[in-house]
């Protein structure tokens, strides 16, 4: 190939380019229902949410509640710092953390007082909030893929507690430790990684 078509071929290319995101909308979609998909999109939050669902429903019913209140009231404020432009460098790995420690605890299955899992919940949803800046071009379009997430990641920690809540036999318990270490290994595997660069 001569060096003109080369040249000419390099520019089409780079014409035809769009923009390049670090956190694409969710199967290419944007606004508010790209927000919804996003929590199940990146790996991280996904890893993290059902850790956690799976720990409060393990805990059982009395525990339910003022962890999933603490983890709203953590992805509220996430979500508003990103929304003011505070966007911090190692969110995703702060994510990967309290999913390697929520996925710890579900694995030991043992009784935690419910203040260590309102402490895990609500971190988990601030470390969560501020690791989901939409990259779109548009203030509009960013607010409502923010409301999304908040109401994304809200639902999706409702849907694996209530889920959690119903496998009550032995071998469903177990089931659940085991995707507890899985997710707390997988972490690991994750963080370990990263930090080798």
């Amino acid at each position: 190939m001569s060096t003109l078509i080369r040249a000419v071929l390099a520019a089409v290319l780079a014409l035809m380019a769009g923009p390049a995101f670090a956190h694409p909308p969710p199967l290419g979609l944007s606004g508010f229902s790209g927000g919804v998909l996003h929590p199940v999109a990146v790996p991280a939050h996904l890893m993290a949410v059902i850790a956690l669902g799976l720990l409060i429903g393990q805990q059982g019913p009395a525990w339910s509640r003022a962890p999933a209140t603490a983890y709203g009231l953590g992805l509220i404020a996430g979500l508003g710092l990103i929304a003011r432009g505070i966007v911090p460098e190692l969110a995703n790995e702060a994510v990967l953390m309290l999913a390697l420690v929520a996925g710890g605890l579900l694995a030991l299955a043992r009784p935690f007082p419910v203040l260590i899992g309102c402490a895990l919940a609500a971190g988990i949803g601030l470390t969560l909030g501020l690791d989901s800046p939409p990259e779109v071009l548009s203030l509009r379009e960013a607010n409502l893929m923010l409301a999304g997430t908040g109401v994304g990641a809200a639902a999706l920690l409702a849907v694996v507690i209530g889920v959690a809540l119903q496998l009550t036999r032995d071998w469903q318990r177990i089931g659940m430790r085991i995707a507890g270490s899985w997710i707390a290994a997988s972490a690991i595997l994750v963080l370990a990684l990263r930090l080798a660069r």
